[in-house]
């Protein structure tokens, strides 16, 4: 039987993402993303709870905020819980292996914003949405044989 379980979803972060850590000290970060859908002439929105695990976490901890555009990757995971009250409650989450950040907003007043250029953070690693700036001077083509 052939399985795949993968979903892509673009929206705007509905609030803050929180930080936290296992007891083990993995740190995970979830938040918000709502996504429109346009279907005729009607429009509706649908809202997904996301978390994003170890570095991929940090970095959008660290650089987004309520209403930025963000693009996720990932997978769903079914979740059961037992509530306080002793019933059973079941949820459907997005885990994040993907996260491309979207052109920031224009009214943004803080540096944390991708700004136009998006930038791009993946899980295990990558370079966090940071591109550097390289001078590039033409005189340095002179020396190349070809």
């Amino acid at each position: 039987m052939v399985s795949f379980n993968r979903v892509i979803l673009a929206g705007n972060l509905t609030r803050d993402p929180e930080l936290r850590f296992t007891q083990s000290g993995t740190p995970v970060c979830g938040f918000g993303l709502a996504v429109n859908r346009v279907f005729s002439k009607n429009e509706e929105v649908d809202f997904f709870n996301v978390s994003a695990w170890r570095e991929l976490g940090e970095t959008v901890a660290n650089y987004k905020k309520k209403g930025d555009p963000i693009l996720v990757e990932g997978r769903l995971q079914y979740r059961t819980w037992e509530a306080q009250d002793g019933s059973k409650r079941s949820a459907v989450d997005v885990v994040a292996d993907n996260i491309q950040f979207l052109g920031g907003r224009a009214d943004s007043d803080d540096g944390a914003s991708s700004g136009g250029g998006g930038g791009q953070a993946r899980r295990g690693g990558g370079r966090g949405g940071q591109r550097e700036e390289v001078e590039i001077n033409e005189t340095d083509f002179e020396d190349i044989p070809f």
